[in-house]
């Protein structure tokens, strides 16, 4: 089941070299993934239930810039258990500019944990053929300490935890890496930032590729990934 959407690259979607940002990518594949579970969820009772994003893996083959009119076409594939999967195509006049995969859990809102996927939800999606092939990519040990990442109340979402898309704001800024920079980043969420001040930044350069983490400053991992450079 396919569901496309078209969007208008204007200036609060870039950065300051006029490139969409990743956030901005992120968030306008978030809307149109949300946009079709509104409607394919319609006759499902989801009052005690919310998608959560737990990975997002995006090869850039191209990138999308101010003015430009881009296609988004979102495939929801398959639901495992506690996982449902989503692919996505972005297109600049039929040219392919970017495919991702998503990853989502369903999270019981009242008892804030993860639970198996509704029956109704996996007859009502059913399956596609994927077009994207994930990688594997692993937390890295003993990444250098980089600083503090304090977060601001604006990026707290309806969930009470920081908003799944703002994550690539703070990627850029331990990162220093921008949307022109990068060819590929795979970003996977292990724990909510939920009513912190701050969080941990570490990372470390090998070659074209730049590995990171966010952490508590102890044993809780927030998030990690890995980005490779468009070199």
């Amino acid at each position: 089941m396919k569901y496309k959407k078209k969007y208008s690259i204007g200036h609060l979607f870039c950065d300051r070299y006029g490139y969409l940002t990743m956030r901005n990518l992120a968030a306008l594949m978030f809307d149109v993934s949300f946009e079709q579970a509104s409607f394919v969820e319609k006759d499902i009772d989801m009052d005690r239930y919310r998608w959560i994003a737990y990975s997002w893996e995006i090869d850039i083959k191209g990138h999308a810039k101010l003015d430009d009119e881009i296609e988004i076409t979102t495939i929801p594939t398959h639901m495992d258990r506690f996982y449902a999967y989503r692919d996505f195509i972005v297109e600049k006049n039929g040219e392919i500019l970017v495919v991702a995969k998503a990853v989502f859990l369903l999270m019981d809102i009242e008892r804030l944990r993860p639970v198996k996927i509704l029956d109704d939800l996996v007859k009502a999606y059913g399956r596609e053929e994927e077009v994207f092939s994930s990688k594997d990519v692993k937390l890295e040990k003993d990444l250098d300490p980089i600083g503090e990442i304090y977060i601001r109340k604006a990026d707290i979402d309806t969930n009470f935890h920081v908003n799944n898309a703002v994550y690539f704001d703070y990627i850029n800024e331990l990162s220093d890496i921008f949307a022109k920079d990068i060819a590929y980043i795979k970003l996977v969420y292990r724990n909510e930032i939920r009513n912190k001040e701050s969080v941990r930044s570490l990372g470390e350069k090998i070659g074209d590729e730049f590995s990171f983490a966010l952490e508590d400053g102890s044993s809780k991992t927030y998030a990690y990934g890995k980005i490779r450079l468009d070199v």
